[in-house]
């Protein structure tokens, strides 16, 4: 059976008595100042709406009723559906002609504009699976080759090895385990944020606590660089965050900016409230080439990572701003001191902070 000619559903039939009840309170209303065929246009609107926020369907069935309820209320003799002028009818028949023409156009192209919107999601699906697959493919491979070829020449040349030897290639594993633990959990958290799941469970907490865990768990990611702390050790205000989250979004910048600095290089690490003391601000600066001013937004973006470095899985900072914004923060690439290297400012807000109603976060 055709579409058209179909029951309607509960949610169209709701949509298109609420429009024409409100048509006709609207009518009702503007009846004393508007002409007859002007005031067809308000249950042409209802007709309209009935397209946009229900069907085709539904905009049909709303021409109908607008039509009687347009000559029983509005015609004369009032309430009747007889018509007892001859302009009045052509009136009534042009309105229905116009509006199942209208709402059939209307239904149509909601149809199609929902057709376009699932290919162009399709699309989008499709593009984030080739990233992610490709992200997984080097990110996840190149660790576990290590571990396997350090494990592999454990047990092949145990008696060749020095103990010097054996430790180096025990490190090798250790540090890409946890390498690899740390790309597993940027997927996983990605797809949390995707489908707004992620959970904000507050507590008080210090930056410090936050700061010397990350830096602990980067232990291997910093051995080649230096981080300074820029403040005095238990002079900043607690935060009311959710501590593993906001550890997550320290390790992720601080392993991406560990990663872009020289050898040897320094990491400088501040923080401060601001003048209204309403923010947190936390800012680490590297002393590496430093992101174009175009590309400072690009950054955040799921599986970007700059002008195709192998390293990485473009998730990190994506994740950070997600995390951040759960709080009710910022994150922001800005250029380092004297334009050299990069320093990523984050905001975190020293209240309580509510996610919008329907974000999918649980403050």
């Amino acid at each position: 059976m055709p579409s058209w000619y179909r029951l309607p559903r509960r949610r169209e039939l709701g949509c298109v008595l609420m429009a024409n009840l409100l048509a006709l309170i609207a009518s009702w209303g503007l009846n004393a100042w508007l002409a007859l065929a002007d005031l067809s246009l308000v249950f042409l609107s209802a007709v309209l709406a009935c397209a946009v926020l229900a069907s085709g369907h539904a905009a049909v069935l709303s021409a109908l009723v607008g039509f009687v309820t347009f000559n029983f209320f509005f015609t004369e003799p009032r309430y009747s559906l007889l018509v007892s002028e001859r302009e009045q009818l052509l009136t009534l028949c042009f309105f229905l002609l116009v509006a199942l023409v209208v709402g059939r156009v209307a239904g149509e192209s909601r149809r199609r504009m929902q057709a376009l919107g699932a290919a162009r999601l399709a699309e989008e699906r499709e593009r984030l699976r080739s990233a992610l697959l490709a992200s997984v493919s080097h990110d996840l491979r190149t660790p576990l080759a290590s571990i396997i070829g350090a494990a592999s020449s454990l047990r092949a040349l145990d008696a060749q090895l020095s103990p010097a030897d054996r430790r180096e290639l025990l490190d090798s594993v250790l540090g890409e385990s946890q390498r690899l633990d740390r790309y597993i959990q940027n997927l996983l958290d990605m797809t949390r944020l995707g489908h707004g799941e992620l959970k904000i469970e507050r507590d008080w907490v210090s930056l410090d606590d936050m700061v010397g865990s990350a830096r602990r768990r980067l232990a291997s990611a910093l051995e080649g660089v230096a981080l300074l702390q820029r403040w005095p050790a238990g002079s900043l205000p607690l935060l009311y965050v959710h501590p593993a989250l906001i550890e997550q979004v320290l390790v992720n910048v601080l392993e991406n900016a560990a990663r872009f600095s020289p050898p040897g290089g320094t990491l400088e690490m501040s923080a401060a409230t601001d003048e209204t003391a309403s923010h947190m601000i936390i800012a680490l600066t590297d002393q590496g080439p430093g992101i174009d001013p175009t590309m400072r937004e690009k950054v955040f973006e799921m599986f970007y990572t700059g002008d195709g470095s192998p390293h990485g899985s473009g998730l990190g900072l994506a994740i950070c701003k997600g995390m951040v914004s759960a709080h009710g923060g910022e994150i922001a690439a800005e250029a380092g001191p004297e334009g050299r290297g990069t320093t990523m400012v984050i905001r975190l807000p020293l209240r309580p902070y509510t996610a919008p109603s329907g974000a999918g976060y649980d403050a």
